[in-house]
């Protein structure tokens, strides 16, 4: 069974199979209590790298919690 056909059909196959996993080693799970914080934070003015350290999240993970705050409709004042 050719698993690459099967998790990932929209990939066009190549000989050389060479495919680069983006955003690889970061974390994508966030508590409600997290992103509240990171949603309370980045609305009261604070930059994105600067709520990476206070929530203690790589600075890209707290840009993907943004991402997805937008997207389900949250408030948020513009990211950039």
């Amino acid at each position: 069974m050719n698993t690459l056909t099967n998790t990932y059909a929209h990939l066009k196959q190549t000989r050389s199979r060479e495919y680069i996993i983006a955003l690889d080693g970061l974390e994508f799970a966030f508590s409600k209590v997290q992103l509240e914080q990171i949603k309370e934070l980045h609305n009261a003015g604070y930059h994105f790298k600067d709520i990476s350290k206070i929530v203690k999240r790589n600075p890209y993970e707290v840009i993907i919690a943004l991402l997805h705050l937008a997207r389900e409709g949250a408030w948020l004042r513009p990211i950039f």
